[in-house]
C-alpha cells in the first residue's frame, strides 16, 4: 500500500508477484490476481482500475469485481460488484484488447454492513480462465476521502527519497 497524501491510498496487484512497482507485468492467463485486503474504516470511496497490457486476442478478462470481507484474511468474502452475464461487469461484453480497461467505483455504504460482522475490508479481483498466450493486466485499488487526515504517514519528507507534493501548501 502506498499513501496518496493524507487523503487516499493506492494498492496494486503486488501480491501476485511479491514485487512492488511491477503491477503491469502480470500475466494472469489461466489464473487470477487481486489486491491486498484494505480496511475501509474512515474512507468514503474506493475505485478499482484494471487495464489490459499485452493481451492475447483469443482470451477475455473473464472476471473483474470488488469483494468485501469480515477481516484482512478474507473471511466470509462476498461480491460488492458482480461479474456475470448482465452483471456490473457484463461477461457477455468483456474487455479483450490491449488498452481496454474497467473502472469500478464503490462508496463505503455499498459494502455489506448489515450482517452480524459488518464487512469493512475490500479488495479488487481479476481473472482470466483461458491461457492461449500472454494476458498481461495492470490494476490499482485506490481508497479516498479519508476522514481523519494525517500528514506524511509514510515517514518524514526526505529530498530525493520521500517526496510529498501539494501545490496548495
Amino acid at each position: 500500500m502506498d499513501r496518496l497524501s493524507e487523503h487516499a491510498t493506492f494498492n496494486d496487484l503486488d501480491n501476485l508477484t511479491g514485487s512492488d512497482g511491477e503491477p503491469g507485468r502480470l500475466d494472469i492467463g489461466g489464473t487470477n490476481a487481486q489486491t491486498d485486503w484494505v480496511d475501509m474504516l474512515g474512507y468514503v470511496r474506493a475505485v478499482f482500475f484494471a487495464i489490459l497490457g499485452s493481451w492475447n486476442g483469443s482470451d477475455d478478462l473473464d472476471e473483474c469485481r470488488m469483494e468485501s470481507s469480515d477481516d484482512s484474511s478474507g473471511t466470509n468474502t462476498v461480491e460488492v460488484t458482480t461479474d456475470a452475464s448482465g452483471g456490473n461487469y457484463d461477461t457477455d461484453s468483456p474487455i479483450d484488447t490491449d488498452g481496454d480497461f474497467v473502472i469500478i467505483e464503490v462508496r463505503a455504504e455499498d459494502i455489506d454492513s448489515d450482517n452480524a460482522n459488518p464487512q469493512r475490508w475490500l479488495r479488487g479481483y481479476v481473472a482470466e480462465g483461458g491461457n492461449t498466450g500472454t494476458d498481461n493486466v495492470a490494476a490499482m485499488l485506490t481508497q479516498y476521502g479519508y476522514s481523519y487526515p494525517q500528514k506524511e504517514l509514510q515517514g518524514a519528507a526526505v529530498a530525493g527519497s520521500k517526496v510529498y507534493v501539494d501545490p496548495n501548501t
